[in-house]
């Protein structure tokens, strides 16, 4: 229940309407419970953790399960032994599927719907291959966001110097690779880089910043509640992410905008949806255009509160809470005109951990398929070479990525080997 995700699940949740009653189920412990915390306020039933017999009566019992996609290894459980009881089945996905993980297109086939958080979704390769029209009639956009009507009258506060700040997971399965050659590449004199959120990178980019010669402070600021109070002290939000990340709704990104904090971003993905260049914010190619364009926000003091403005104003238009809630229960109502059925996920998705987790890997699936085929025994220095050059979003801690599944399915000896092999490779780098 943290970050945009549980955002959206309790802001939707904790709307007014007394004709449709939410259930919260949590597969884990929520780390972060602020967002739980508003929705028990509003009076929401919350179950952590169910049981078998439970978990199979709350799904049975409910006119709509909406499960909530990005490939995460209890989800993944879920699905391979979800109920074989007449059910009306969303899948909001809160990843682009334009990259790793990506939803199986079968699943897109037997769901009741399938709810994308982006119109970038629409451009993913996994869904070329269905018949034409399936896409269309089978999904729909309902943004991963609880919308922004109650936001405050945000006004940048005064401050000595040039604040670049970033909100989000401090992390190289969010960042791009070269985040601090971008950051390089700014060559203010006295700027200040804040990043707010938890950071599990920190040491590596101190390090690199170091290393790069970089004299300008950088602030770590972890896990912040209340996020605003941060952005009203940044006076451009540059935020180069990884080619190829998942991200959809981009939370982050529109807290920003709607603080009227204009955005410097990659043109690619989901921000290109986002950002309107020129007007919201600025949409570059790489980090020359990166540096570029954030000089100029630090000298043009005006354009960058007038661009600040259009942003929040963009924002607050487009995302507004009724807007969301609008999508929402349009996509409900859809559903709701179907008859409940059997689904059944795990002739999909396979047998085994490891399985469940080459099912959902889009362009990233041939490697793992061919180290499945070639077993725990069989793993040449090709099949190596073909885990070890999988997509970055793969190799961290955590984010559905291999170590992900490999601790939560410990007695997996394929997950073991590939989390072996990986493990292996850094440490030989290092």
């Amino acid at each position: 229940m943290g970050g945009g995700v549980g955002n959206v699940i309790s802001g939707i949740a904790s709307s007014r309407d007394n004709s449709v009653i939410h259930q919260i189920i949590l597969l884990e412990q929520p780390v972060h419970r602020k967002f739980l915390n508003i929705a028990l306020a509003a009076g929401v039933k919350v179950v952590i953790q169910p049981g078998g017999r439970l978990l199979y009566d709350l799904i049975k019992n409910s006119d709509i399960t909406i499960i909530h996609w990005w490939n995460h290894p209890k989800t993944a459980k879920l699905l391979r032994y979800f109920p074989a009881i007449p059910a009306r089945v969303v899948l909001w996905t809160h990843v682009s599927c334009l990259t790793a993980p990506a939803l199986h297109p079968r699943m897109l086939l037997i769901s009741s719907m399938v709810w994308f958080t982006s119109p970038a979704s629409y451009e993913a390769e996994e869904f070329l291959a269905l018949p034409p029209g399936v896409v269309q009639e089978k999904t729909g956009v309902v943004h991963g966001c609880a919308g922004f009507d109650h936001l405050p009258g945000v006004e940048p506060e005064e401050h000595a110097g040039f604040n670049i700040g970033y909100l989000g997971y401090v992390d190289f399965s969010k960042l791009h690779p070269d985040f601090i050659l971008f950051c390089k590449e700014v060559g203010i004199p006295g700027a200040k880089f804040i990043l707010a959120g938890d950071a599990p990178a920190k040491d590596i980019l101190t390090k690199q910043a170091r290393k790069q010669g970089i004299k300008n402070e950088f602030a770590y600021l972890g896990h912040v509640e209340n996020i605003y109070q941060v952005l009203m002290g940044f006076d451009v939000f540059g935020y180069p992410l990884l080619p190829g990340h998942t991200g959809t709704t981009e939370n982050a990104l529109l807290e920003a905008m709607a603080a009227k904090v204009p955005p410097v971003v990659l043109n690619q993905l989901a921000e290109k949806h986002i950002v309107r260049d020129g007007e919201t914010g600025f949409l570059v190619s790489g980090r020359q255009e990166y540096g570029e364009a954030i000089r100029y926000l630090y000298n043009n003091p005006g354009k960058r509160r007038e661009m600040g403005i259009s942003a929040r104003d963009y924002v607050l238009g487009k995302y507004s809470k009724s807007k969301i809630l609008q999508s929402f229960y349009a996509g409900v109502e859809i559903v709701m005109k179907q008859p409940k059925k059997r689904i059944c996920f795990k002739d999909i998705m396979g047998k085994t951990p490891a399985q469940w987790f080459a099912s959902c890997l889009g362009r990233e699936g041939h490697r793992f398929a061919r180290s499945l085929l070639a077993g725990v025994d069989g793993q040449t220095p090709e099949i190596k070479r073909l885990i070890l050059n999988c997509s970055p979003l793969l190799k961290g801690e955590n984010k559905s990525s291999v170590f992900h599944y490999a601790r939560e399915f410990p007695g997996d000896p394929m997950l073991r080997t590939w989390a072996d092999i990986l493990r292996e490779s850094s440490e030989n780098d290092a």
